[in-house]
């Protein structure tokens, strides 16, 4: 099991993504959790600008302070005598009015007052409510049976639907404060007044249905839908499971805006509409006439702040909203078919695996923190950029916290598995690279691990070879303890500078290097970088042994550079592999070290090397030489110098050079000769010009040789 979790990535995914999964999910049905996700739904409401407008045949009633003032001045004590709301919906019933539901308790009897022709206020109202043929009253339901929540009056069979199977949520309850039994009897329906928040107090969402022992009973605004539009017990029941409703069967109410008299719907003051009517009764021209509600839905209801009928909303900050009004939001909802739909838990699970899958997949796919952080905020901001749009476009409620939760948490998780697993494999493949590898590369490849593949993968990098001059005979003249501290001496020197360069160290071979420059990580300027080395190398030990200033051995290095394709990765038995580089280009540079000895140079670079790398270094053109093992001839170069440190008479040495290789491919022998022996006085110990000149003598005493094409064959090993 340690095994599996620190090396199989895919165990580590599916390790991120269950805990990441799970800890979103808890937190989504937690209290905060669900807490947070409806302030970010208020959010959305109010930001996600929608053109709808509230439905117009929906208007509202209201008891407001102007009302009460009014009332008041003219001798009319609040609560008003139940005559009032007669006149009221006489007048509505001469307008045409499709509904009118009041949200006012009717429970109580109106204290014996009269109306002016001498019949009870209660019942000159009952009389209009079955006028009217289209009033819904309202109860209030309770859990409690004490004589306290109840008025005694029951509720009228008549007004209780049939069971309705449409999976809505049904709160019970066991009693009620109903409407007077003489309000009942003209009434078309009774509505439910109850309201419920959430844990943070605001009112989000509402059972559409009740349940008073073991009867059912439709939510207010539910009612007046259901006389308006005159549906029977068969079609209210289809039109409810029209109805999207939250994950606990409750109705999400549907916001538009802000409320009150200012906000989205219409609102007619009561004082008004009763003046209005008394207008009409005495054959004066009213001030609102009442054919402005035909075909209207009537909301009756408190607005005023003494009367204590708000509530919470998600527009609470922007206005307070009156109850009164939330059964015509609701109301107008129903009549628009216009609906917030949630997203079923199923697909939210869906979501949330799916964020945490990208999370953690981008980290473990990349393993570059960067990268990965980019994708985790992209993906975050274009989830919210959605939820946003769908709320916009379409009301839909999208989730946000859980699945935000879930990516930021498969992110971490991934993070501090990484940090945990990777940690130990970095430490492993440092210790095993250091010996190879500068620090500054190791540094790289264990960051990034997956850029170096060390199964075997072609390249294009340059290939260093060094050997030791005349090794053979000094190893003779020294103790096995001496030679080996001499060589390990010389071993530190050149390769603190290979690896400081950045190049691979692939072997030690008896007393030579072999080094690659361009792996295993990929660099543009390989030829250069191995070049310069190559030059520092030599500087260092002539510096070196110039100082030493005992008796101890002198090592001089012969170095051959080769640039092109070959293939690297892990090569040996199961027993024993080595990490290194094989093909042509290796071979070549091999040859090119040795052909050092021919020329008597000290380092011989490939052409393919030096196209690489002249904007970098002084040369001079040695040959084209046709080494051993190959038919194609390699045209050589002898690395001289970093670019531009060359004195000007040094120059014009090289040039003298070169302009006797060209006599020599003319076959202009003694020209050739000549100028090499100029060189040679200017600089005895030169090796090249010392071997073309025995070169001109030898072809010149000779002849020339049918086959000869001025390629030069060396059978140096």
């Amino acid at each position: 099991m340690k095994k599996l979790f620190l090396k199989s990535s895919s165990f580590h995914l599916l390790l991120t993504v269950t805990a990441s999964t799970l800890i979103a999910a808890l937190f989504a049905r937690s209290q905060f959790g669900t807490m947070v996700e409806r302030e970010t739904l208020d959010w959305r409401m109010r930001a996600a600008w929608d053109a709808r407008r509230p439905d117009r045949s929906v208007v509202i009633a209201a008891i407001d302070q102007k009302s009460l003032n009014f009332f008041q001045k003219n001798g009319v004590a609040w609560p008003w005598p139940r005559e009032f709301y007669g006149i009221l919906l006489d007048y509505l019933h001469k307008g045409g009015a499709k509904a009118v539901a009041f949200d006012i308790d009717f429970s109580q009897k109106d204290m014996d007052r009269l109306n002016v022709s001498g019949r009870a206020s209660d019942s000159s109202f009952a009389s209009s409510i079955t006028k009217n043929g289209s009033v819904v009253l309202v109860t209030v339901l309770t859990s409690s049976r004490d004589s306290s929540a109840s008025t005694g009056t029951e509720i009228d069979p008549a007004f209780f639907l049939p069971a309705i199977r449409a999976g809505i949520f049904e709160p019970r309850f066991k009693s009620c404060i109903a409407p007077r039994g003489e309000f009942q009897k003209g009434a078309s329906a009774i509505g439910v007044a109850n309201f419920f928040v959430d844990v943070d107090g605001v009112a989000r969402r509402i059972p559409l249905l009740f349940r008073l022992n073991n009867e059912i009973l439709p939510q207010l605004s539910l009612a007046a839908y259901t006389v308006g539009k005159r549906l029977t017990n068969s079609t209210l029941g289809n039109f409810i499971r029209t109805i999207p409703t939250d994950r606990d069967g409750s109705y999400l109410i549907n916001w538009y805006g802000r409320g009150g008299p200012n906000g989205e719907f219409k609102y007619y003051s009561i004082a008004a509409l009763i003046e209005s009517a008394v207008q009409m009764k005495q054959g004066l021209r009213p001030e609102i006439p009442p054919t402005v509600f035909r075909d209207k839905y009537i909301i009756v209801g408190g607005t005023a702040v003494g009367l204590m009928d708000y509530v919470s909303t998600p527009f609470t900050g922007q206005h307070p909203f009156p109850g009164v009004e939330i059964d015509a939001t609701i109301l107008s909802n129903f009549l628009q078919h216009y609906y917030l739909t949630e997203m079923p838990p199923f697909f939210t699970l869906i979501i949330i695996i799916a964020l945490s899958l990208l999370a953690a997949g981008s980290f473990y796919g990349s393993r570059k923190v960067m990268v990965s952080t980019s994708v985790v905020l992209a993906s975050c901001g274009i989830y919210l950029l959605a939820a946003f749009l769908l709320m916009s476009i379409r009301r839909f409620w999208l989730p946000i916290v859980a699945p935000e939760i879930a990516a930021l948490t498969a992110f971490a998780f991934a993070g501090v598995i990484s940090y945990v697993t990777e940690g130990r494999r970095r430490r492993e493949l440092r210790k095993l690279l250091n010996r190879y590898i500068s620090p500054a590369v190791v540094d790289e490849i264990s960051l990034y691990p997956d850029t170096a593949d060390f199964k075997g993968r072609e390249i294009e990098a340059t290939v260093f070879f060094s050997d030791i001059r005349q090794f053979t005979a000094l190893s003779e003249q020294l103790q096995p303890r001496e030679l080996v501290e001499n060589l390990n001496e010389y071993f530190n020197l050149a390769t603190e500078l290979i690896l400081n360069n950045g190049a691979m160290l692939d072997k030690y071979i008896g007393d030579a290097i072999m080094a690659v420059f361009g792996a295993p990580l990929p660099k543009e300027d390989h030829a250069v970088k191995a070049c310069l080395t190559a030059l520092q190398i030599q500087n260092v030990l002539l510096d070196h042994y110039s100082r030493r200033g005992d008796d101890k051995p002198v090592f001089e290095t012969r170095i051959g550079l080769n640039s092109g394709r070959m293939v690297i990765g892990n090569i040996g038995s199961e027993r024993r592999m080595d990490y290194t580089v094989i093909g042509d280009s290796v071979n070549l540079a091999s040859r090119l070290e040795v052909v050092n000895k021919e020329f008597g140079t000290r380092i011989i670079i490939s052409q393919s090397t030096y196209e690489k790398a002249e904007h970098a270094i002084e040369t001079r053109e040695l040959d084209l030489v046709r080494v051993r093992g190959k038919d194609i001839p390699v045209r050589i170069f002898e690395l001289i110098a970093e670019k531009g440190v060359l004195h000007r008479d040094v120059i014009s040495l090289y040039e003298m050079f070169h302009e006797g290789l060209e006599y020599y491919r003319q076959k202009e022998w003694k020209r050739a000769e000549g100028l090499f022996q100029r060189v040679l006085e200017r600089k005895p110990d030169d090796g090249p010009s010392r071997m073309y000149v025995d070169r001109c003598r030898t072809l010149i005493e000779t002849g020339v040789p049918d086959e000869w094409d001025g390629i030069y064959k060396s059978d140096a090993k």
